[in-house]
């Protein structure tokens, strides 16, 4: 991608066609995150203006293609020019259809609009911004015929499936509980499909960066090396001392976003009368209901349930328990023993709480 071609047109035609793959890909991630403020801000005619937005992005498309087939026509490249060329055209389909998918997010926002909001949007941005961190990382390694950057963008896709797992649970429970959500219901849970899906283009993207840079093509393969399978845990125990806040926090995230068949348990070697109200009040600005949690002791847990043990403080000693269990140490700060005015105080517990949800991510990926 750095070599200087003597031929300073043929230079400068690939340049231009770089520029147009960048100018295309800003423009997409313009419209992943206006659509989620429309929906966030309810604002339709930001919604509208994005659907009309997306004909420049289409226009692009057929620009890149023309300079592609010319390129080829006239130039007869061969070996990494061939391949970049060749790329070049399977990008833009890409972010074409991710375009799409930015138009579809905004035909339903308009549709949510004219209805009173279902829930708070708290999963959905975040989302949003996995799948649009994608794209753009996915883009910043094709600048850098970075294979290794192109990797992390197709380990990313994992964190926006799960997400997408956890929301199309929650919002399945609305629907159970109340026959009248399932119009909004179905709207959400198609826009978080569509964030889902603009993950698996960006996981395209990715893919042709490697082949682009390597000569290797690992589509449908997940990963540039051969790794092992990863061994899917089926109990996990969180430990901490007093098993009153970071441990208590962490099995009420687990209980949320692993799946059914994962069983999740908290202990302590010296555990608390009570869980930390703070970390209850915390949780529960996330919408996770920890109220009826309760310390324990590691002996109250059935440990033949368990293979997999996480410590969350230094403190913690995994003393007797089987030398076959797999462990691992989260060190997080304890944010009980934070100090300074309330505010203070709850924004370290929240600091701990959105760090262990990060964590719990890694668990679902497994």
């Amino acid at each position: 991608m750095t070599r200087q071609h003597t031929d300073r047109e043929y230079e400068n035609e690939l340049k231009k066609l770089r520029e147009q793959l960048l100018l295309m890909g800003a423009k997409v991630e313009e419209m992943i995150g206006s659509s989620i403020r429309a929906l966030l801000e309810r604002d339709s005619e930001l919604a509208h203006r994005m659907i009309e937005y997306d004909h420049q992005v289409d226009r692009i498309e057929v620009e890149t293609d023309e300079l592609c087939l010319r390129i080829l026509a006239r130039r007869q490249p061969v070996a990494s020019d061939l391949r970049f060329i060749t790329i070049a055209l399977k990008l833009v389909t890409d972010l074409e259809r991710i375009g799409d998918l930015g138009v579809n997010i905004c035909e339903r926002v308009i549709e949510l609009n004219q209805e009173p909001p279902l829930k708070p949007y708290i999963d959905l941005p975040r989302m949003a911004e996995a799948a649009r961190g994608m794209v753009r990382e996915a883009l910043d390694a094709f600048v850098a015929a970075d294979a290794k950057r192109a990797q992390r963008v197709i380990d990313e896709d994992r964190v926006v499936d799960a997400y997408y797992a956890q929301m199309f649970r929650e919002l399945l429970t609305y629907m159970m509980e109340d026959p009248r959500n399932i119009y909004r219901a179905t709207r959400v849970q198609s826009i978080a499909k569509y964030l889902e899906r603009i993950g698996d283009h960006a996981t395209n993207l990715a893919e042709m960066v490697v082949f682009m840079a390597k000569g290797r093509d690992i589509r449908h393969m997940g990963r540039s090396e051969e790794t092992p399978p990863k061994r899917v845990p089926h109990g996990v125990l969180f430990l901490c001392v007093q098993n009153s806040a970071r441990s208590q926090m962490a099995e009420a995230w687990a209980r949320k976003l692993l799946p059914p068949s994962i069983r999740v348990w908290s202990a302590g070697s010296q555990p608390a009368e009570k869980v930390n109200p703070m970390a209850v009040r915390v949780m529960q600005e996330v919408g996770v209901d920890m109220s009826s949690q309760r310390p324990k002791r590691i002996s109250d847990v059935p440990l033949g349930d368990v293979d997999t043990v996480i410590t969350l403080c230094s403190e913690e000693v995994c003393v007797g328990l089987p030398s076959d269990l797999k462990q691992q140490a989260w060190v997080l700060a304890d944010p009980a023993s934070a100090t300074g005015s309330e505010p203070e105080v709850e924004a370290a517990f929240r600091r701990v709480r959105d760090e262990l949800r990060q964590w719990i991510e890694t668990l679902v990926t497994l």
